[in-house]
């Protein structure tokens, strides 16, 4: 890889978790120490934020950034962090290493979920034959509850069933639904399209299982934030397309919907124009992802940008939550308003102070909070707008 591969690693570093601490913490804390870094930037009077981050606000489009986003961001993008060039997908022990840290990070950085009736794990198998791991979170509420298949964020690279766990059983107790989260095969090791195949593969068994799961079929529904938004709209398209059972609502939180070169992007969106460098997705980084998890494919074909599918107005009814400071901000809407068009119902929410992958910063940010308890609660309302 070429020269320019210390933004791409700075930008590893951020997700795999290389926060600054917010006082005395040391250079490389353990991990109890590095909890009490994000409980106290959490705690943290606004005016030490605000003088940490050089005094001066980030407005952009006429938002202005989270203060404690802005200063995660500001040191995460310190030169200091930044790390020899190298790749470290090529070596599984580095892969393995990185991935560890980056889960944990977004564990650690997401507020704990409440108790809950039952939290299993189970294996599905694959067309492959392999196993899928899944967990399966059911709220404290009785009958038959929706169901709502999940597939984790991470690039297609990075995060399993245990960085999302905390998120994971909020969204079950807040929505009141039964969510089966599944650690699909990452990439670079595990290339497209396989993490679409283990996806339609868990939500076709998660169907067939509803009534052992106590879940109402006719309310079987996908969703993930991020690159698992783009799986979830795959699954739907997919399963469509097969006349087979079909969810019957999608939840996308910041989803991956128009994967073309960056170049493209840019010229047609004024968020990848403003956010991409400084924000969580560099330029580096994502040409890196889709060299890597998209060899040889064309971007723009449907399943990798369903953006651009010619049958949107059979999706189902469909919640899009997009952050302000995101690159992927205006696809997202450009999705939304496409649905809408088509008829689809459908809700957009945008939440202008955060940058991409706020689902795993509830712990860090009340704004991130917010957007978790809110996106929960307007799926309930989406659910009631999927006809039996």
């Amino acid at each position: 890889m070429s020269g320019a591969q210390s933004p791409l690693l700075a930008t590893l570093v951020l997700l795999a978790g290389a926060s600054a601490s917010a006082g005395a913490a040391p250079a490389q804390p353990a991990a109890d120490a590095k909890d009490r870094v994000i409980a106290e930037l959490a705690t943290r009077p606004d005016s030490w934020v605000l003088q940490q981050v050089g005094g001066k606000r980030i407005t952009l489009d006429g938002q202005t950034l989270d203060l404690r986003m802005q200063y995660i961001l500001q040191q995460a993008n310190e030169p200091e962090n930044a790390k020899p060039d190298e790749d470290p997908f090529n070596v599984p022990a580095s892969a393995a290493a990185i991935r560890k840290e980056a889960n944990q990070e977004w564990i650690r950085r997401t507020k704990p979920g409440p108790a809950l009736a039952s939290v299993r794990d189970e294996q599905v198998r694959s067309r492959g034959g392999q196993p899928i791991p899944v967990r399966i979170y059911h709220p404290k509420v009785r009958g038959k509850l929706p169901i709502l298949v999940y597939y984790h964020g991470g690039g297609w690279l990075f995060g399993n069933i245990a960085a999302v766990d905390r998120s994971s059983r909020r969204l079950a107790a807040e929505a009141k639904v039964i969510i089966v989260s599944v650690e699909y095969r990452l990439a670079p090791e595990h290339p497209y399209p396989a993490a679409w195949d283990d996806a339609e593969d868990v939500f076709g068994w998660a169907v067939a299982n509803a009534a052992r799961l106590g879940g109402d079929q006719s309310r079987s529904c996908v969703g993930g934030d991020s690159a698992g938004g783009n799986l979830s709209v795959a699954v739907s398209t997919r399963t469509l397309r097969a006349g087979k059972p079909s969810p019957a609502c999608q939840l996308l939180y910041y989803a991956a919907l128009d994967n073309r070169p960056v170049p493209a992007m840019r010229v047609d969106y004024v968020s990848a124009r403003l956010f991409w460098g400084g924000f969580g997705l560099d330029v580096p980084f994502t040409e890196y992802v889709l060299r890597r998890v998209f060899p040889g494919q064309d971007l723009s074909q449907p399943e990798i940008s369903p953006l651009f599918a010619h049958d949107i107005a059979r999706m189902p009814p469909t919640l899009v939550a997009a952050a302000g400071f995101d690159p992927l901000r205006d696809s997202d809407r450009a999705y939304a308003q496409a649905l809408k068009q088509a008829g689809v119902p459908t809700i957009y929410l945008e939440y202008s102070t955060l940058p991409h992958g706020f689902m795993q910063q509830s712990a860090v940010t009340r704004e991130a909070d917010r957007a978790a308890r809110e996106t929960a609660l307007e799926f309930v309302r989406l659910l009631g707008m999927v006809t039996h």
